[in-house]
């Protein structure tokens, strides 16, 4: 018997090893064991078994270790990986990889040390890389692997191999696949009087003291909260463990309780427009077939309401529920909502929680005991048993889209997962994105709408201001922060002590430190970027790489004084915007702010309270966020977006613009929105101020279909990275020959520098790739595929890019 093994980070297809006969009984699909590996050992999913090996049986290593007693994924997961890996052009371990927490699979961590007889070594007898080795070793005595390599400039590890066939070197390993400890240690009394064991105990007066609390605390008790009361060390507990005198055990952690906006759960009546949405779904829900639905609806039209009750018919039907968000902590109404409406029955996945937490939430799903699941993209690989609906919420959202290997957009999956369940997929948003648009005009999707506020609200009146015809402020460059109606709608809305939410899609104080005597810019050494200011934190930094230094004093090109901070991001409209309005509380909410996680929490917190009476910030003011007091929504510039080299830029716009309109007017008032712009006839800008969703996806679409782009056609981008400028643009060219002559139907773009042609201390070229149809583009990406690059030149292969920078 023979099991094919996906292993990440090693071959991009499945290995196949042999299965013991002592293990043919445990060895299944989806379970993980441990292999060898050239000279290492290594934790990879068994993706097949089979009778035959299909290669010279002499050459199979065993399976060593088997490391689980039923799959941890459900089959439904295990063809989604095979999906991901096929379509989006990453190894198969990869995809497995993304879609386990994160210590099941992880390599192990692997350290070289000097032997005796190396640390006796002459160097000069040694071939130079082997010979730098060495030396780091006998200097450092102990690095990992990857670190050693890398000082000695090694570009792969046969010098290394050479000094540990020589007996210069040892490697120590560790193994790290084990899953992470998701319980707590607990400590309690042996069931006797207590005065026999304090006797027993004898005159040690740490361990007394923790006797008599416990016997005080009438109960067992976490260790934890023993050392922290007391003031002692788990020593004192291991003593008296000793003396058999407490009994010690681990338990299953407490579950932390998660921060939300909003209060008790409120079943809202439906109206006609929500009913109608519900019953599509409960149909589809019941007829148990895949059914695309677009659920369009404007902002506060009660999207939330309709697809809370979706799942609860899914339950109802005994079947379990996703529920996709595009970033975990910048939801947390939308997560709020389902909590409260379904209790302890939810599950929150997401790559920022601690390793323990995630196994424990994981491991609630697996067994059953949650049956909806919310998170962002990788929720949608919870290994849920029987799900009966996939909602993703704000579908147009760019956060669902993967920026590192495997890049898989979310939503995409999503629909790819319903087909496979035959199960609904709700998509749901106010300004659907052009894929989904396109998918409804091509009828694979239904399309519903909710027109309407709930509540008898109505939307709000948005006025577009052209700067071209304001007066340039003191300072500013000839450009202006805020228009005499932005400021005279802000006094409004203060005086009718209602609170404003102020939209600036750049942080820091400013974009570009710029030299008036000599005319340059002050720019990142290791990207094609300019330093952002940032004043709170006297710093010009990096926004891609974090490279980061203090402002300087004069200019370090040619030694010039007048250095001007040009253009402005959300420090700079606060500080304006406290000069304008003295004594009014406001908060900035954008990355910096939120670096820690209570920031969010008590910025959204306070301003949810009124405590802050404006908001300024960047497109995470946008995000869903429900506050009944904001009458008024001001967007500083809303041009930020469409001067980008990119074709989603107008689309981008329009969304980024709607949405934060529909922050205003959602409780009782009406609300207004004032729209900035130097461009007040494009298109985007248009339509989103008449919150026409329908025109601008038209005329988007006819752009997309002139030009040949998405959703009209299908693209891939391929990247190539590297410390050297020359290297990466052979590889690129390389790349470009072989795609000669162009497959059938294929449209080669490039090679080329990409828009930003370096990023962190790398430089970058590109080509793209269009076609109508799957097949051709998949041909011209295997030609790439097949060629061998500099061990310094990394290749990305990015199938359906959101974004060409």
């Amino acid at each position: 018997m023979f099991a094919h093994v996906a292993i990440p980070r090693s071959a991009p297809a499945p290995l196949v090893y042999r299965i013991p006969e002592a293990f043919e009984d445990a060895v299944q699909v989806g379970i993980r064991v441990r292999v060898p590996l050239r000279r290492r050992q290594a934790t990879g999913v068994v993706i097949e078994v089979s009778e035959t090996s299909g290669i010279e049986s002499t050459s199979i290593r065993e399976i060593l270790e088997v490391l689980d007693e039923r799959p941890l994924l459900p089959d439904h997961i295990l063809a989604l990986a095979r999906f991901i890996s096929s379509y989006y052009r990453c190894p198969l371990g990869t995809a497995l990889a993304t879609m386990l927490p994160a210590g099941l699979l992880r390599a192990d961590t692997e350290q070289a040390e000097p032997t005796p007889k190396g640390a006796g070594t002459d160097l000069e007898v040694l071939p130079e890389k082997q010979r730098a080795i060495l030396a780091a070793l006998l200097e450092h005595r102990k690095l990992p692997v990857a670190g050693v390599l890398a000082r000695a400039g090694a570009g792969s590890r046969t010098p290394l191999d050479a000094l540990i066939h020589a007996g210069l070197v040892s490697i120590r390993r560790s193994r790290r696949d084990r899953p992470p400890r998701s319980e707590v240690g607990a400590v309690a009394l042996v069931p006797e009087p207590i005065d026999e064991l304090l006797e027993r105990c004898g005159r040690a007066p740490r361990q007394r003291e923790v006797l008599n609390w416990l016997a005080d605390h009438d109960g067992p008790a976490l260790e934890s909260e023993v050392c922290a009361t007391l003031g002692c060390t788990l020593s004192v507990i291991r003593a008296l463990e000793t003396k058999a005198l407490v009994h010690r055990f681990r338990q299953a952690a407490a579950k932390k309780p998660r921060w939300s906006l909003g209060g008790k759960d409120v079943r809202h009546e439906l109206n006609s427009e929500q009913q109608a949405a519900v019953d599509a779904v409960q149909e589809a829900l019941a007829d148990g077939r895949y059914q695309p639905i677009l659920l369009e609806g404007v902002t506060g039209s009660g999207k939330t309401e309709v697809y809370l009750r979706c799942l609860e018919g899914a339950l109802a039907e005994g079947r379990q529920g996703i529920v996709l968000v595009p970033e975990i902590g910048l939801t947390p109404a939308t997560v709020g909502a389902v909590e409260r409406r379904f209790g302890s029955s939810v599950a929150v996945l997401h790559s920022a929680q601690a390793e323990g937490e995630r196994w424990r939430e994981w491991r609630t799903i697996r067994s059953g005991e949650a049956r909806i699941v919310v998170g962002p993209r990788s929720a949608l690989f919870a290994p849920l048993e029987k799900p009966g609906l996939i909602v993703v919420d704000e579908e147009q959202d760019a956060a669902y889209k993967q920026q590192e290997t495997p890049r898989y957009n979310a939503r995409d999956l999503a629909l790819v997962l319903g087909r496979d369940l035959g199960i609904p997929v709700l998509l749901c948003s106010a300004t659907p994105s052009t894929e989904a648009a396109f998918l409804e005009k091509r009828g694979l999707a239904r399309r519903l709408q909710l027109t309407r506020r709930v509540g008898g609200g109505v939307l709000p009146k948005v006025q577009l201001v052209d700067l071209r015809h304001e007066p340039p402020e003191p300072g500013e460059q000839g450009r202006t922060l805020f228009s005499a109606p932005l400021k005279e709608a802000i006094t409004e809305t203060l005086e009718a002590d209602r609170q404003v939410i102020l939209l600036m899609q750049r942080r820091g104080w400013a974009p570009v430190l710029l030299c008036r005597d000599c005319g340059s810019t002050l720019e990142c050494p290791d990207c094609s970027i300019a330093l952002v200011v940032h004043r709170r934190r006297h710093s010009l930094e990096c926004h891609y790489c974090g490279h980061k230094i203090g402002v300087p004093i004069k200019c370090p090109s040619c030694n010039g004084t007048l250095l001007d901070a040009v253009g402005a991001g959300t420090e700079k409209v606060a500080h304006h915007l406290g000069r304008l309005f003295p004594g009014v509380p406001s908060a900035i909410l954008d990355r910096d702010t939120v670096r820690r996680r209570s920031g969010l929490e008590d910025t959204l917190g306070a301003f949810s309270d009124g405590r802050i009476r404006i908001l300024v910030g960047t497109q995470m003011v946008a995000k869903g966020h429900h506050f009944p007091s904001v009458t008024l929504t001001g967007v500083i510039s809303a041009d930020a977006l469409l001067g980008l080299p990119d074709f989603r830029a107008g689309e981008r716009t329009f969304q980024l613009l709607t949405q934060v309109a529909g922050r205003s007017g959602r409780g009782a008032e009406p609300g207004r929105v004032i729209i900035q712009t130097y461009h007040p006839e494009h298109p985007a800008v248009l339509h989103a101020a008449n919150h026409d969703v329908t025109a601008f996806t038209e005329e988007e679409l006819r752009f997309r279909r002139a030009f040949g782009y998405p959703p009209v056609t299908r693209m891939a981008l391929i990247g190539f990275e590297s410390p050297s400028i020359d290297q990466v643009r052979r590889a690129a060219e390389a790349a470009g020959r072989s795609l000669r002559p162009t497959p059938e139907g294929v449209r080669v773009r490039g090679p080329a520098p990409s828009p930003m042609e370096r990023l962190r201390d790398r430089w970058r070229w590109q080509i793209l790739l269009t076609a109508a149809e799957r097949p051709p583009l998949r041909q011209a990406l295997a030609r790439v595929e097949s060629l061998s690059l500099p061990s310094d030149v990394h290749r990305l292969i990015d199938v359906d890019p959101l974004s060409t920078l």
